[in-house]
C-alpha cells in the first residue's frame, strides 16, 4: 500500500498542484489583459513589493554556515525582512486610517 502511495498518489498530487498553479496564473494574465487600467494598481502593488524585497535583500547580511551559503543566507534574511517591513506597513496604514477616521469625525 505504501509503495502505490509514493508511486502513484504522490505525483498525481504534484502534477494537480502544477496544473492549478498555471491555471490561476493563466487565468490572472487573461483578466489583467482584457482590463489594464485596473491591472494597472495591481502591477503597482507587485512592483512594491518586487521594491521592498530588492532592498531587504541587499540590506540582509549574508554570513554562511555549515548548512547554507552565503547566498541562500541573504535570500532567508530578506524574506524575514521583507515580513517585518510589510507587516509594519500594515499596522502603520492600520493606526492612520483610525486616526484619519476620529478626526473626521
Amino acid at each position: 500500500m505504501e509503495t502505490f502511495i509514493t508511486s502513484f498518489i504522490i505525483p498525481v498530487a504534484y502534477l494537480a498542484l502544477f496544473l492549478g498553479a498555471v491555471g490561476i496564473i493563466v487565468f490572472a494574465i487573461i483578466q489583467m489583459l482584457k482590463d489594464l487600467k485596473k491591472a494597472q494598481s495591481a502591477l503597482i502593488g507587485v512592483g512594491a513589493l518586487f521594491v521592498v524585497f530588492l532592498l531587504c535583500y541587499i540590506l540582509a547580511d549574508g554570513q554562511a554556515t555549515k548548512d547554507h551559503t552565503v547566498n541562500q543566507m541573504k535570500l532567508i534574511n530578506a524574506g524575514i525582512y521583507s515580513v517585518y517591513l510589510v507587516l509594519a506597513g500594515s499596522v502603520a496604514a492600520v493606526i492612520y486610517a483610525a486616526v484619519i477616521r476620529y478626526f473626521k469625525n
